[in-house]
């Protein structure tokens, strides 16, 4: 039997080689994050470390003989701040960095070891040196005796056992910080030749790909394209009901095949239609072979030349019924229709009496103004409910304020602000919560409960990033503390940029984690910016890109020069010019006072 090169086959060799070079690079590529990250965790768990507790101890090293030889050599009394300095650095200091080194070494090799057990001795016997110089001069009497200081100089004098100690000690340590740090250089330039050699791998693999891929394609189209026009210029003249001059060419696959059955069928159709043109000119006793016993057409064309008038009578009593039941159906769509109407003019009614119920929640203008004179909002919300929303009260004689961005917009993002405002308000005044951090505490675990009541079966991934701020007025301190939310305080012609914690509000537990407060002193005329992550993330501009936090954080310098209300406009302004024609992408919220 003649060997068959069906389409399935001409396709799947393409598809084969292209699925084999891409697994190729899937494994490589594989190989190749697994290694770096094995060397990355090297580098962050070991190197790093080891070098960062062996400066440490280093420079604890050179204070140290900085103080004891001041200890040696200047007369002070037992309490002087070089003395207790000292003492707090080989009580305290020292053993604690030892101790650091002693964990990490578990993963040193052997030559390393062996190094800082030789600086271990070392240390000790210098330390031993500090010890004689302590006991010889407990107090300031003690430097008057002459023997004292004979014996004080001995060790304490330039280059004296002291010095050459402490330098022996220097030398090994340095010995051995390049050792650790010629190491994590090793291993990073590992990594990165490992990157490059995966780059090129990729790059000669496309190109590969590309060529491989435009020959095989070449083929199979080929071999596939001409059969298939062929059969589609007989079709298209069958359909305009043309029967072609000429048999169709087949070839040895499946459009050869569907040539094959197309000429047959282009036979039988030319028998059919002499058949038709009898049976319609009257000649009911014409007569018509079928091309088999499965010829379903033949048998038909021979049963309506007996039944054609029972059938035309049928027909015509289908189309009756056919008429009345179209009608029903306009009657039933023109109903349905009223009541999509009808159920969306509820929709829209709800969602706005929602925000009615939102708005009711936000702070009036007259409030904010009272305890935040020189503050403005710049409040755009992107549907009819938002899920951003700000929050304004007072703490005994301070301020609190925050600006939140819950998950989503619209009407999800609404029944979210309902449940970090009423969170806010719990923490704040039921719990007499005072302290950002605290208060954002709470409030996650209020936001948790309510979005994770089953336990079992913790799907919610709904949460609220967050910047509050805690503010006195009389001390001009600022106490802030943010949930994926920084603040940025402008201060002459520098942006400042404080760091929230890495998690959302609601979404997990925090399981005995706290925030961190950011505890700041304002000075006059600072300005604050507390913000959603809607302004920085509108498409817009002439190429239709991010506005981002860089273009955003130039603007608020800009603006912060100017009066409070004037900096809202402006922001308004140019948010509007950079958005154009492109649609809202989310709410948009910032809070900006000046101290």
């Amino acid at each position: 039997m003649r060997f068959r090169f069906t389409i399935g086959r001409k396709i799947s060799m393409g598809f084969g080689l292209f699925i084999f070079f891409a697994l190729l690079v899937v494994i490589l590529t594989n190989r190749t994050l697994e290694r770096s990250r094995s060397i990355n965790d090297e580098i962050n768990n070991v190197y790093a470390p080891s070098v960062d507790a062996l400066v440490r101890l280093r420079n604890l090293t050179v204070n140290s003989q900085m103080l004891i030889k001041h200890w040696a050599l200047l007369e002070s009394r037992a309490d002087a701040p070089e003395k207790t300095n000292l003492v707090y650095i080989t009580t305290q200091d020292l053993p604690q960095v030892l101790d650091r080194i002693d964990t990490l070494m578990a993963n040193w090799e052997h030559e390393e070891v062996a190094l800082m057990g030789q600086i271990t001795v070392e240390m000790r016997e210098l330390f031993e040196l500090h010890t004689r110089i302590k006991d010889l001069l407990p107090s300031l009497e003690s430097y008057s005796d002459p023997f004292v200081h004979m014996q004080r100089n001995d060790i304490a004098e330039e280059g004296g056992p002291l010095d050459q100690s402490t330098q022996k000690v220097l030398e090994d340590l340095d010995r051995l910080l390049e050792m650790q740090d010629r190491k994590r250089m090793a291993l990073s330039g590992g990594m990165i030749r490992s990157f490059d050699s995966l780059k090129f791998f990729v790059l000669y693999m496309g190109i590969a790909l590309v060529i491989i891929g435009a020959i095989a394609a070449f083929f199979i189209v080929r071999g596939i394209v001409a059969p298939v026009q062929r059969l589609r210029s007989v079709l298209l003249s069958l359909g305009r009901g043309v029967f072609p001059r000429t048999k169709v060419r087949t070839t040895n696959d499946e459009v050869g095949d569907m040539g094959k059955a197309l000429t047959s069928l282009v036979e039988g159709l030319r028998r059919t239609t002499e058949f038709s043109h009898a049976v319609a000119a009257g000649n009911f006793e014409a007569e018509y072979q079928p091309l088999s016993d499965e010829d379903m057409l033949g048998h038909a064309l021979l049963k309506m030349r007996d039944e054609l008038g029972q059938r035309e009578r049928v027909l015509e009593m289908k189309v009756v019924e056919r008429t009345e039941e179209v009608v029903r159906q306009k009657e039933e769509v023109e109903r349905q229709s009223r009541k999509v109407v009808e159920l969306y003019k509820n929709v829209t009614d709800s969602i706005r009496y929602a925000k009615r119920l939102q708005d009711s929640i936000l702070p009036p203008d007259k409030r904010i103004r009272e305890l935040l004179p020189e503050s403005f909002v710049f409040y755009r919300p992107k549907d009819i409910v938002s899920g951003d929303f700000y929050w304004v009260d007072r703490i005994d004689d301070r301020v609190a304020f925050a600006a939140v961005d819950c998950t989503g917009h619209g009407v999800p993002g609404a029944f979210m602000s309902l449940i970090g405002h009423n969170g806010l308000n719990q923490a704040v005044r039921e719990q007499g919560r005072s302290r950002p951090s605290e208060v954002l505490k709470v409030l996650n675990k209020i936001a948790f409960d309510a979005l994770h009541k089953d336990r079992e079966e913790m799907m919610v991934r709904d949460g609220m990033d967050m910047a509050l701020c805690n503010y006195d007025p009389q001390r001009m301190v600022l106490e802030y503390a943010g949930a994926n939310s920084p603040l940025y305080l402008v201060r002459g012609e520098e942006v400042l940029r404080f760091t929230p914690d890495k998690r959302p509000i609601g979404s997990f537990d925090l399981e005995g984690h706290a925030f961190t407060d950011h505890r700041i002193k304002l000075e006059q005329g600072d300005m604050v910016y507390i913000f959603s992550d809607g302004y920085a993330d509108q498409f817009g501009g002439p190429r239709g890109k991010k506005f981002l936090y860089k273009r955003f954080r130039d603007l608020l310098l800009e603006v912060s020069r100017f009066p409070i209300e004037q900096q809202r406009s402006m922001l308004d302004e140019a948010f509007k010019g950079w958005r154009g024609a492109h649609e809202q992408v989310d709410d948009i919220l910032v809070i900006g006072m000046r101290a």
